[in-house]
């Protein structure tokens, strides 16, 4: 892969974020995040996470005010609704934090594909 995504891989993963974080935690939460991802990166949320992982954490710590506790319970929050929707463990923040931009990649295209494909079936 090249360091810039595709449009439609950009697209791909920001349905999937916005769908899984608006149904656990409400409706437009996604656009805050993106909101504080441009404001504070230039990038999107899905975008971030694609090319920068690890500033994602950074993003999500700005957007629930420097709230330690909340950013964890968010991960696993978001980790426990995609393993009950794929029915499998996952362990996206954990590479997230690594940092390691490939892993992230095939990690969150690989779900998201999954995801749309389960949800899709019911």
């Amino acid at each position: 892969m090249t360091d810039r995504v595709e449009g439609d891989e950009i697209r791909l993963v920001e349905w999937f974020l916005e769908t899984v974080i608006n149904s656990i935690i409400g409706a437009l939460f996604y656009t805050v995040l993106d909101f504080h991802a441009k404001m504070n990166t230039g990038k999107g949320f899905a975008e971030l996470i694609l090319e920068e992982p690890r500033r994602v954490h950074d993003a999500l710590f700005m957007a629930l005010n420097r709230d330690e506790y909340a950013l964890e319970m968010i991960e696993r929050v978001m980790e426990r609704h995609i393993q009950k929707v794929l029915k499998r463990p996952i362990n996206l923040f954990e590479v997230i934090r690594d940092n390691d931009v490939q892993k992230v990649r095939q990690i969150i295209l690989s779900l998201a594909r999954e995801y749309i494909a389960r949800t899709e079936r019911r």
